[in-house]
C-alpha cells in the first residue's frame, strides 16, 4: 500500500481554492501546519479571520481531497483564524487590528442595535470585539448590552466592561441616566480621543465605533485621530432615511473613509398567523399601507411581510455608489425586546432568522476586511 507524504498532503490541498481570493489554500499560505504518521494527516488551516462565511465548506473540501490520497486512514483538520491589520499605522490604540465606525444618517434608524448585534456575531465566531459608544448625545450601549455603573481602572486606565463576549465603552457609564450632553466639537474630540487611548482595551481584533447620527463632529473627529478601516452604514428603506445616508456617503468619502456596504434595517414586518375554520383559499388583509392578498393553507396558517417603510432603498444606494448591499433585516418584536433587556437577538435567540441575519452580514464585514489586508499581504508561490 502507498504511503502518503507531506508533498502529497500539500499537493491535494492545492485543490481547495478561497472563493474569495482566487487562490488556493497552500499558495495563500494558510496551511500553517501538515504532518502524516501511520496514515494519520493532521492539518492547521489559519484563516483571515474566524468570521469566514466558508470556513466550513473549506473544511469539508480539505478533508475530502485528503481522505483521497492512497493509505491516508484519518484525517484531522484544525481551523484556527488570525485577523490581519495595520495597527501598527496608528499611534493610538495599536492593539486594535480594525475600528469601524457604524454610521447613519439620520437617527431612530436602528444603528445601536445594529452594532450590538453586529459585535455580539463576531465575537461568538471567537474574534476578540469591542464597542466603543461615540453617540454621546444618546448612549444606547449600556443598555443593549446589559450593563452599567462606573468602570473601573487599573494602572491610569479606565477598564472596559464587558459581557457577551464584547468589550464595551460608553459616556453614559460615566454620567447619571438622566444628564444631558450639552458640549460643543472639541469636547467631543476629546472624549473620543481618550476613550481610544486612556482605555485598556487590550489586543482586539474588531472595534465597532457606534457613531451619534448625521455628519457632525464625532464623525470627523474619529476620522481625524485614527485610520479607520472603514464604515457600514445603516438605513431603513424609505427615501428620508436614504437621502440623509446619502451625505454620510459624501462626507466619509472626504475624509477617505471606505464604505464596507449598508444595512437595510425595518426592512419590512413579518406577519404570519393562522385563520379559525379555515380551509385554504385566498383573503385580502387591509394594512392601511395597502391590501395584500394572503395564501391560506388548508390548515389556515398564512404568512406575509408588510413593507412599512417601503422597499429597495438601501440597494439603490448600494448600486448608485458601488459598494455592498450586506443585508436586511425585517423588524421583529424579539430585536426590540433584546435591545431592551441587555441581550441582543443574536444571543437571546441564535437560531431565529433574525440573528441569522444578523451573523451573515457579520460574516460579509470580516470577508470585506480580510480580502482587502490579505491583497496587501505578500503571496507565496
Amino acid at each position: 500500500m502507498t504511503q502518503p507524504t507531506p508533498d502529497l498532503v500539500l499537493d491535494a490541498l492545492r485543490g481547495v481554492v478561497d472563493p474569495d481570493l482566487n487562490r488556493d489554500i497552500v499558495s495563500l499560505g494558510f496551511v500553517t501546519h501538515h504532518a502524516v504518521e501511520d496514515g494519520r494527516v493532521s492539518v492547521t488551516i489559519n484563516l483571515t479571520t474566524p468570521a469566514c462565511p466558508v470556513k466550513d465548506q473549506m473544511k469539508e473540501e480539505a478533508e475530502r481531497l485528503l481522505r483521497a490520497i492512497d493509505g491516508v486512514e484519518e484525517v484531522s483538520i484544525e481551523m484556527t483564524a488570525q485577523v490581519q491589520g495595520a495597527p501598527a499605522a496608528r499611534n493610538i490604540a495599536p492593539d486594535i487590528r480594525h475600528i469601524l465606525a457604524v454610521s447613519s444618517g439620520k437617527g431612530g434608524v436602528g444603528k445601536s442595535t445594529v452594532t450590538v448585534n453586529l459585535a455580539c456575531a463576531l465575537a461568538k465566531t471567537g474574534a476578540r470585539v469591542g464597542i466603543l459608544d461615540c453617540d454621546v448625545y444618546g448612549p444606547d450601549i449600556p443598555m443593549m448590552m446589559g450593563l452599567a455603573g462606573q468602570p473601573e481602572q487599573q494602572e491610569g486606565k479606565l477598564v472596559p466592561k464587558e459581557r457577551h463576549g464584547v468589550k464595551t465603552m460608553s459616556i453614559g457609564y460615566l454620567l447619571d441616566d438622566e444628564k444631558p450632553v450639552i458640549w460643543r466639537g472639541p469636547m467631543i474630540h476629546k472624549l473620543i480621543e481618550q476613550f481610544l487611548s486612556d482605555v485598556d482595551w487590550g489586543g482586539l481584533d474588531y472595534l465597532l465605533v457606534d457613531m451619534p447620527p448625521g455628519t457632525g463632529d464625532a464623525q470627523l473627529s474619529l476620522a481625524q485621530i485614527v485610520p479607520l478601516s472603514g464604515t457600514v452604514l445603516v438605513t431603513t428603506p424609505q427615501a428620508v432615511s436614504t437621502f440623509d445616508v446619502g451625505k454620510a456617503i459624501g462626507m466619509f468619502r472626504q475624509v477617505n473613509v471606505e464604505v464596507l456596504g449598508i444595512v437595510e434595517n425595518m426592512s419590512g414586518l413579518a406577519v404570519s398567523g393562522r385563520v379559525e375554520d379555515a380551509s385554504g383559499g385566498r383573503v385580502v388583509l387591509h394594512t392601511g399601507l395597502r391590501d395584500v392578498e394572503l395564501d391560506i393553507a388548508e390548515d389556515g396558517a398564512f404568512s406575509t411581510v408588510i413593507e412599512v417603510f417601503g422597499t429597495g432603498g438601501a440597494e439603490l444606494l448600494a448600486n448608485k455608489h458601488g459598494f455592498p448591499m450586506l443585508g436586511r433585516v425585517p423588524l421583529e418584536p424579539a430585536v426590540r425586546v433584546g435591545g431592551d433587556g441587555g441581550d441582543p437577538v443574536v444571543v437571546a435567540a441564535p437560531d431565529s432568522a433574525i440573528a441569522r441575519s444578523f451573523t451573515e452580514i457579520s460574516g460579509l464585514v470580516a470577508r470585506r476586511l480580510a480580502i482587502r489586508e490579505h491583497a496587501e499581504l505578500p503571496v507565496l508561490q
